[in-house]
């Protein structure tokens, strides 16, 4: 780990680091890393610190008080780290970085960029070929991590990205935007009003927007979700059971196969729902709204459908086969 001994002198710990290349870039005054823009308030330098680390890791947790974060794994034999710090000079030295390796654990931070003008941006490039999981809070930053075993993130009102992610993740945006694709394991995300686009969900997903859109296409395992009053629409379903509410939101429901169990409400909003097969044990309620309903259903069928619109246009038709 790093210590500061003084403004502006850093001593490079070795806890199971290798020698650092630091590049001083003065007069920049914007970071741009991986497809985020992310301003600091007026750096007029940057500095860009590259590492090696000497052993493996397992998991990291990263605390960014104010920069993009990007872990993405790929062909390397160990894991690299890049730091891109920007800060006002004018305003002193470069901030303090914190990072550390303890017991297959990599911890980074950036804690005076929580209380001055500086920012950091921790891309990591970690083995494919060892399984890694992360932890992230980046305090309003970008988060992208890309081919890990594992993701817990809190972007405090950020886009995040999550793809290829092999087990459970847990993500919360309050208000940014949340892209998912090709993830496995149990998934639970709360967007706090940002949009979610996901897409090859093969898990159980738990899911709230409060308000923000829901966009899901191709998921298997149960599937729980909640837009709060946001459009809702999952297409591909293989879920065996769904429950979707989306609080006045319209909904649309598409199953490449045939469900075991949907409960499916919209308070007001159009409900559009399409199956395959039955007959289905069926409780369709529009509440006075315009309904329309199109497959078999009887009361002893061992499969069930609940919808309510609440007063919206109420559909239940059969899902298309898949093309060729």
């Amino acid at each position: 780990m790093r210590a500061v001994t003084g403004p502006g002198r850093w001593i490079w710990g070795l806890s199971g680091l290798s020698t650092a290349a630091v590049l001083a870039v003065p007069g920049v005054r914007l970071i741009t890393h991986a497809g985020f823009d992310h301003q600091h308030p007026a750096p007029s330098a940057n500095l860009i610190r590259k590492v090696s680390l000497t052993q493996p890791i397992t998991s990291m947790n990263v605390q960014s008080a104010d920069g993009p974060v990007v872990v993405t794994a790929g062909s390397v034999r160990s894991v690299q780290l890049t730091e891109y710090i920007s800060y006002d000079k004018t305003a002193g030295p470069p901030p303090a970085v914190q990072d550390s390796v303890s017991g297959g654990r990599l911890t980074l931070a950036d804690p005076a960029c929580a209380v001055s003008s500086c920012g950091v941006t921790f891309a990591v490039t970690v083995p494919a070929t060892t399984p890694v999981s992360a932890t992230v809070t980046s305090n309003g930053a970008p988060v992208s991590l890309t081919g890990l075993a594992g993701a817990n993130v809190d972007s405090g009102g950020a886009p995040v990205t999550l793809e290829h992610i092999s087990g459970p993740e847990t993500v919360g945006t309050d208000g940014g935007s949340l892209r998912l694709n090709g993830l496995t394991g149990a998934l639970h995300a709360d967007t706090g009003g940002g949009p979610l686009f996901a897409r090859d969900i093969d898990g159980p997903a738990t899911i709230t927007t409060d308000g923000g859109s829901l966009s899901l296409d191709g998921l298997t395992g149960t599937l729980q979700a909640d837009s709060g009053g946001g459009p809702a629409t999952a297409l591909d379903v293989t879920a065996p059971t769904a429950t979707v509410i989306t609080g006045g939101g319209s909904g649309q429901l598409t199953f490449a196969t045939a469900p075991a169990t949907v409960t499916f409400s919209t308070d007001g909003g159009p409900a559009t729902l399409q199956v395959p097969g039955g007959p289905y044990a069926l409780n369709a309620d529009s509440d006075g709204g315009p309904e329309s309903v199109s497959i078999a259903s009887s009361a002893s069928a061992p499969r069930s459908l609940n919808v309510a619109s609440g007063g919206g246009q109420l559909s239940i038709g059969a899902a298309q086969p898949p093309a060729g």
